[in-house]
């Protein structure tokens, strides 16, 4: 009955404890989590229990997504030599980022409950039903998307599935990620003159996250 099945999820839940309590001791006020933690319009609050939850699910969803998409551009630019020049010539950071998340589509899928009745390509899905919502397979729909196995770091028409669409299960973090590998792959490309793989890259034994464990890189700087 581990958190999140897991013994990290328990001492996710010891730190979040520890740390709050740090803050509250030392008057700290400042920042999300204390913020998520004060009473609604209506006096309620969230509870501990809902508290680490979501404390587990910010450093979860904000940490491993990003970074697995930033190790899959990277992985990507080793064997498209083409995208770093591209990112250098500094026209395409408005598309780059959704680009890269969609080629690393990091969660490989979610698991949702059909609130109604429909049809969708010829199959019936009832209230009840458990749906399983393969982002990996969405964002490389041919139907959807041309050439989807390759990187084009000008797609423009670019409605991948990786934050969702709408509804209340939107990323919270997406402009956030956005930002973040927009950041990290324009300080990257003005640094360096090529990169090439030294290796075989190692990915997640994990069949929730696709994500790369280990990517060795050879990187010329400027």
């Amino acid at each position: 009955m581990m958190p999140f099945n897991s013994p990290a999820g328990a001492q996710l839940y010891a730190y979040a404890d520890t740390l709050m309590a740090r803050k509250e001791a030392a008057g700290d006020t400042a920042g999300i989590l204390h913020m998520i933690r004060q009473p609604g319009p209506d006096g309620s609050a969230i509870s501990e229990g809902e508290f680490r939850n979501f404390f587990c699910l910010l450093v979860a969803a904000g940490n491993d997504t990003t970074r697995y998409s930033i190790a899959a551009g990277m992985h990507a630019m080793c064997h498209q030599p083409k995208l770093l020049g591209q990112m250098q010539q500094g026209h395409l950071w408005e598309t780059t980022p959704d680009e890269i998340i969609r080629w690393a589509s990091p969660a490989s899928y979610f698991r949702r409950t059909a609130t109604r009745n429909f049809d969708m390509h010829g199959k019936t899905v009832r209230e009840g039903d458990k749906v399983i919502y393969w982002f990996t397979s969405g964002n490389r729909d041919a139907a959807a998307f041309e050439d989807p196995f390759r990187v084009n770091l000008g797609r423009t028409q670019n409605k991948h599935l990786t934050f969702g669409h709408g509804g209340p299960h939107l990323c919270l973090g997406m402009w956030l990620a956005r930002l973040e590998v927009r950041v990290l792959f324009e300080e990257l490309a003005k640094r360096i003159t090529s990169i090439e793989p030294a290796g075989e890259a190692r990915f997640l034994r994990s069949n929730f996250v696709g994500g790369i464990k280990n990517l060795p890189v050879t990187i010329k700087r400027t």
